[in-house]
């Protein structure tokens, strides 16, 4: 005999608990960031007031606590970032944009930081590459978190690819690495919050690309990494063409 099963599970109660979380993210990551700017500003104060008056290990605990608070303060705007974009609280400004607009507001301010290690930033557009219907400001934050993420793990005189190709309804945006590659193991959970690639020494929080990937299905698209250790690797979105 062949048959046929069918599960169903009732996630109502899963999904609910999920919002919640994300709520209470939202509202704790919202009135952590008024402490923390007051914690920011008195220490910026005392750096400035007492220059030449500390010994050198106590302007160094003061150096350090200015970073950690910086650290803190990012950590806390991209889980509110995060939390606004899952629960549908941040508004998309969709406009026709041209895909070379998105790489000018986002490789200036990498160029510095290539010039000093010495890596290329190459860029590949094809002739009559059609509008995307975007929301500029957003894909170029989408943009500027993958090319740092590059930067940061390319060695000096290395190379980072940009490239932007046009497939039937959608344009491929994507920025390659010659660093270390990604294992296996950790290339289907890099997307997901607080995830972190065993031994990698970079500091960071893990959401970044978090929010790529909520950004970048906020436009309909889709986000996945190419990678083979030790070879580099290879992040890829999707646009929607502007009709």
């Amino acid at each position: 005999m062949v048959g046929v099963v069918l599960l169903l599970r009732d996630v109502t109660r899963l999904k609910e608990l999920d919002r919640l979380k994300t709520e209470f993210v939202m509202t704790a990551s919202h009135e952590l960031r008024t402490p923390l700017t007051g914690i920011a500003m008195s220490i910026d104060l005392l750096r400035e007031r007492a220059m030449g008056k500390l010994d050198e290990s106590e302007q160094q605990l003061l150096d350090a606590a200015h970073e950690e608070v910086q650290r803190l303060k990012v950590l806390v705007s991209n889980l509110l970032d995060l939390s606004r974009i899952e629960a549908g609280k941040i508004e998309m400004e969709f406009e026709r944009v041209p895909v070379q607009l998105l790489f000018d507001k986002a490789l200036p301010p990498f160029k510095a930081q290539a010039d000093e290690k010495s890596v290329q930033l190459a860029l590949t557009l094809p002739p009559r590459l059609p509008q995307v219907k975007a929301d500029a400001h957003k894909i170029t934050w989408v943009l500027t978190n993958l090319i740092s993420n590059a930067l940061r793990y390319t060695d000096n005189r290395g190379q980072i690819r940009l490239r932007a190709e046009n497939y039937g309804s959608q344009v491929h945006i994507s920025v390659s690495d010659d660093g270390p590659g990604i294992p296996h193991e950790f290339q289907t959970k890099i997307f997901q919050k607080f995830v972190q690639v065993k031994g990698d020494k970079a500091s960071g929080s893990g959401l970044g690309l978090a929010i790529c990937r909520e950004i970048v299905r906020a436009h309909s698209g889709a986000i996945w990494v190419d990678s083979t250790p030790g070879r580099g690797s290879t992040f890829t979105f999707t646009l929607p063409v502007s009709q």
